[in-house]
C-alpha cells in the first residue's frame, strides 16, 4: 500500500494532524488512510481486541495458531478482506519508493516556502516605499 499510494498521490495524500509531514511518517501504511479508512481499521482493531479480551477473562489458552483461525473467522463473519500472498513490493522497496517521493515533494515545498517568503518581502518593500511615499507627499502639502 505505501509503494502505490505514495506514487498515486505523490505523497498529498497523507494526513497529519495539524503538523508538517516529516519523512519518518512516509514509512507508515497508515499515514496513507483517508478519514473514513482509519475510523474503520480502528472499530476493526478494538472489535478484535474486545475477543481477544473476552476470550483472556474467561482464561482460554491458545496458541498462534488458533489465532489464526479466531481472525480467520473474524474477518469471515464480518465480510472483510483477506489479504492474499506477501504483496508484489517489498517493504523495503515501498520504503523507499516513499522516501523517493519525499525528497521530491520537500524540495518542492522547501522552494515554495522560498517562493512565499521572498514575496512576503517584496510586499514588504512595497508598502515601505508607498509610506514613504505619502511620507514624502504630506510635508510637500500635495496629500
Amino acid at each position: 500500500m505505501i509503494g502505490r499510494r505514495a506514487i498515486l498521490a505523490g505523497l498529498g495524500g497523507i494526513a497529519l494532524a495539524g503538523r508538517p509531514l516529516r519523512k519518518s511518517d512516509v514509512g507508515t501504511a497508515k499515514n496513507y488512510l483517508g478519514e473514513a479508512e482509519i475510523r474503520e481499521l480502528n472499530l476493526i482493531v478494538e472489535t478484535f481486541l474486545n475477543t481477544a479480551e473476552l476470550r483472556a477473562t474467561r482464561r482460554q489458552t491458545m496458541r498462534l495458531a488458533e489465532w489464526e483461525g479466531v481472525l480467520d473467522n473474524f474477518l469471515t463473519s464480518n465480510e472483510l478482506p483477506k489479504l492474499q500472498g506477501a504483496g508484489s513490493i517489498s517493504a523495503e522497496a515501498a520504503k523507499r519508493i516513499a522516501h523517493d517521493r519525499y525528497d521530491a515533494f520537500d524540495t518542492k515545498r522547501k522552494e515554495v516556502a522560498r517562493q512565499a517568503s521572498a514575496e512576503v518581502d517584496d510586499l514588504e518593500e512595497l508598502k515601505r516605499i508607498a509610506d514613504s511615499a505619502k511620507a514624502g507627499n504630506k510635508g510637500r502639502g500635495d496629500a
